[in-house]
């Protein structure tokens, strides 16, 4: 399962398993112990993605 997480402060970079560093402006990773524990330790943030808007059709 593919979550997409950003670091939660734009000044602390993040490394990722394989020691490269996770974009500023996040990435889509597989879910795994070790996001989770970043998640949890509060290094990452899950970014939402936004609802495309609906709109009822009116009379």
């Amino acid at each position: 399962m593919l979550i997409h997480i950003k670091p939660a402060k734009a000044a602390v970079p993040v490394r990722k398993p394989n020691s490269e560093y996770l974009k500023a402006d996040g990435e889509k990773v597989e879910r795994s112990s070790f996001w989770v524990r970043r998640l949890n330790d509060g290094d990452v943030v899950e970014v939402k993605a936004a609802k495309a808007a609906t709109t009822k059709a009116g009379a």
